[in-house]
């Protein structure tokens, strides 16, 4: 299982793209892994035979564990490491073992671990069926080795009822699910959160949109885009809104690399847009889509969501006017963003209806305060109600 990301632990196995005793060849996908918070297909490091599969489908294994072995079509192997659940030894078979050539292909360090899980293949089975994460399961059978029983008594401990309230079922959490979890919790933890909020006139904007769509075959850049822009540019002024609080003191970046929230089904994904005040308003905005699409088609790689500096997350095209987002640490601040909707607004000493927008900035008060921020949303909110693109 190759390191997909610096935090990363462990992976998923989710689907084996090729089966035991194909050929493959060099550079050809054989499997899938989920890690973190991408789906990510890996290659065969060097062409041959498929010769054996040592970790299965739903599996999830630390960074490090045998997946599986090729061989040239008429070389001959011995007993596998990790093929029934051992640890993986020293000693290596011969052959290609595709977490070794995987790893040093792409660049990720991991030290070879344990394998796969040690149970029987009728308690794989009945945990498939059940709904039961073997990779939580004390096995009582021999060596430690995972049995039919110990599932099925799994499985009769979820559908127990707990103090009265009767639980349906048990998920077990996907490792992005994990790390979400982990790091939100982290956040809240050590970050003393505080929120400051502002509308912005977006009526503007939604002109310059319309415009665009009429002169222009491209895409139109979307409103989230252009909060975007506002915020890198912004950002080159109030660098410490850039920064990350460390033990030696505060760590002012001098690249402004922007994180966008992006949904999926699993949870939350970041692809980040780097160099993002660097990038003229189309040019960001073609970037923001092409990073949507491949977080869509779980074609991102760690580059796509690693190293931002600040983040954004909206909301809005869900109806949503207003919320506060959790500091995606180590950053210092998050920008959440709510719906435009018309509203009755003080206008030129009258009133109007105006398109507005609310964001609120959440940020860490141990890098900055209360002026510095409302100052920034200032600046943002500026950008936005007098665009000069």
């Amino acid at each position: 299982m190759p390191k997909l990301g610096i935090t990363m632990e462990e992976g998923k196995l989710v689907r084996w793209i090729k089966s035991k005793g194909d050929e493959v060849t060099e550079g050809e996908a054989i499997l899938e892994i989920e890690a973190e918070k991408a789906t990510v297909e890996l290659e065969a490091p060097v062409s041959g035979v498929l010769r054996e599969i040592v970790v299965e489908e739903d599996q999830t294994v630390p960074v490090g564990a045998l997946l599986g072995i090729i061989t040239a079509a008429d070389e001959e192997i011995g007993e596998v490491p990790g093929a029934r659940g051992e640890a993986v030894q020293t000693e290596k078979p011969e052959g290609t073992e595709l977490e070794t050539v995987v790893s040093k292909k792409l660049g990720f360090a991991g030290e070879v671990t344990t394998g796969a899980i040690k149970a029987s293949p009728a308690a794989r089975r009945l945990a498939k069926e059940k709904g039961v994460d073997l990779s939580r399961l004390q096995g009582t059978g021999p060596g430690g080795r995972i049995v039919a029983e110990d599932v099925l008594q799994a499985a009769e401990s979820v559908a127990r009822p707990q103090g009265g309230v009767a639980i349906k079922e048990v998920r077990p959490l996907t490792a992005m699910r994990r790390v979400i979890a982990e790091r939100m919790s982290q956040s809240k933890r050590a970050i003393p959160h505080f929120y400051v909020s502002v509308d912005a006139d977006m009526t503007d904007v939604m002109k310059i949109r319309a415009d665009w769509q009429e002169r222009s075959a491209g895409p139109v850049p979307s409103i989230n885009d252009f909060v975007l822009w506002a915020c890198a540019q912004s950002l080159k002024e109030f660098a410490l809104l850039n920064s990350a609080h460390s033990e030696q003191g505060l760590q002012v970046f001098s690249d402004i690399n922007i994180g966008v929230a992006v949904a999926v089904q699993e949870g939350l994904v970041v692809p980040v847009i780097r160099n993002a005040d660097r990038l003229p308003l189309s040019q960001l905005a073609q970037k923001s889509q092409q990073l949507l699409q491949k977080t869509q088609q779980g074609k991102l790689i760690p580059l796509d969501y690693e190293g931002g500096t600040f983040t954004v997350s909206n909301l809005g095209m869900f109806g949503v006017d207003s919320f506060t987002a959790i500091i995606n640490p180590p950053q210092c601040a998050i920008l959440a963003v709510g719906r435009v909707a018309p509203r009755v607004v003080p206008y030129n000493g009258g009133i109007a209806v105006r398109s507005m927008m609310t964001m609120t900035l959440s940020a860490d008060h141990r890098i900055v305060d209360g002026v510095l921020t409302a100052r920034f949303l200032q600046g943002v909110k500026g950008l936005l109600e007098r665009p000069e693109i």
